[in-house]
């Protein structure tokens, strides 16, 4: 127990042991828990009770439950290869132009972002069939390996996205306007890549297929805008109020079964097993990780660590302040999970926000961009990491490609930055009472 005369020192320990225990290489969501284990302990303000009262509260949340959701949609593509549609789709769209495969990559990935929201599905399953493709066709394999780790990035950008939802349930943000400001943004990222890989292509000899015939793209555009219509349904219906967040989910779910199993016939039971399993491993990780930030975020108000920063802090720009909380986030980003981290970071930047006079949806979305670009940039880099264990490729002989497309989407975050209608314009023409 901290004397009274230490009492001072616990906000600094708080943070400091929390970083020592990174930095030994234990897990984030167990260096969350004890960090906060160890403050109660010494606080004699506060009992053991605490710890799990708050991590209970944490997880006791109706909106949280679109998140395994979600991420079971998004295996569920894979397991019945909806994703192959989208990118035979995709082909016959842009297959005539050079490089036609990098910009297949990009644009399956703002598709597959609309329906799964989450950015690690979209890596595995567009890695898995692209990245081995594209080695086929001579691209080289760092490049593949950065494009389709780099464009997975819109898969929490593009609505429906898990971590708006998370966002939303900590801030009190609305869900929907969220949704519909991470629209044009997403877009803006999807182009932006593209022209990236007009440029980078030049060097390579690839092939370029003949131009698809309207035939082909009727044939093809059947299967795909099937399911490129999912995300439709979800934003129609959240927007509209007819949904909740999790209830859209769950039309994700089901929409991706009757796919798989009546339309298309390519999913099995033990398809569905094996998602369902996978959702399990994946989803345990990222809400325990959830579970811990909780606790810790429950510290952070306790020892009124906003508040004191709102007086030591008086930054009243919101360009600066919101360029700083983008390098901020973008550090954090690196070597922690976007979910324990937004816990921990938009409690403490909210107050901030607010003092600065930034729109609340502005706030969220550049903050959901921010931490998730840590996907891309080690040690982290979760996105990066599985594309290059696709790829077959040591992930660092594919930082330097992917630091490109990184270089690309911070700049549509400046802009987003100093042009805040970019993100607003589409929320308050179709849900201006939700914001």
């Amino acid at each position: 127990m901290m004397p009274a005369d230490g009492m001072f020192l616990l906000p600094w320990l708080l943070f400091g042991l929390l970083a020592v225990l990174i930095v030994v290489g234990v897990p984030i969501a167990m260096a969350l828990i004890l960090t906060s284990f160890s403050l109660i302990l010494l606080d004699p303000r506060l009992t053991a009770w605490v710890l799990f009262q708050r991590m209970y509260n944490g997880m006791d949340s109706f909106v949280l439950l679109a998140v395994p959701l979600f991420l079971l949609a998004g295996n569920l593509m894979n397991a019945a290869r909806i994703t192959d549609r989208l990118i035979t789709l995709c082909m016959l769209l842009v297959g005539h132009l050079k490089g036609a495969l990098a910009h297949v990559n990009v644009m399956v990935s703002m598709l597959f972002a609309g329906v799964s929201g989450s950015s690690t599905a979209d890596s595995a399953g567009v890695g898995t069939v692209l990245i081995p493709a594209m080695k086929r066709e001579g691209y080289p394999t760092h490049f593949a390996v950065a494009v389709t780790a780099a464009s997975s990035v819109m898969g929490i950008i593009i609505p429906p996205s898990i971590n708006m939802i998370v966002w939303g349930a900590l801030t009190n943000t609305s869900i929907a306007g969220l949704f519909l400001g991470g629209i044009l943004p997403g877009l803006m990222i999807g182009v932006a890549q593209l022209l990236l890989n007009l440029g980078y292509v030049r060097r390579y000899n690839v092939p370029v297929r003949p131009r698809a015939t309207f035939r082909e793209l009727l044939h093809s555009g059947k299967d795909g805008l099937m399911a490129a219509g999912i995300p439709v349904v979800i934003i129609g219906g959240i927007t509209l109020g007819i949904v909740t967040p999790t209830e859209a989910a769950m039309i994700a779910v089901l929409y991706a079964l009757a796919l798989g199993f009546l339309v298309y016939r390519e999913l099995r039971f033990g398809d569905v097993l094996d998602a369902s399993t996978a959702t399990v491993r994946l989803c345990s990780l990222s809400l325990f990780s959830l579970v811990g930030a909780a606790i810790f975020g429950y510290l952070i108000s306790f020892y009124q660590i906003p508040p004191k920063l709102m007086a030591g802090v008086n930054i009243t720009d919101p360009v600066v302040l919101l360029l700083v909380m983008t390098l901020v986030m973008l550090l954090i980003g690196t070597f922690m999970d976007s979910l324990p981290a937004m816990a921990i970071m938009a409690p403490i930047f909210q107050p901030l926000a607010m003092q600065a006079g930034i729109h609340p949806v502005q706030f969220g979305v550049i903050g959901v961009m921010a931490l998730g670009l840590g996907l891309i940039t080690p040690p982290y880099g979760l996105c990066l990491m599985i594309s290059a264990k696709i790829g077959g490729i040591p992930l660092l002989k594919a930082l330097a490609t992917t630091l490109l497309y990184l270089a690309v989407m911070l700049a549509v975050i400046l802009l987003l930055i100093l042009y805040p209608q970019l993100i607003l314009a589409i929320p308050r023409a179709v849900v201006p009472d939700f914001i």
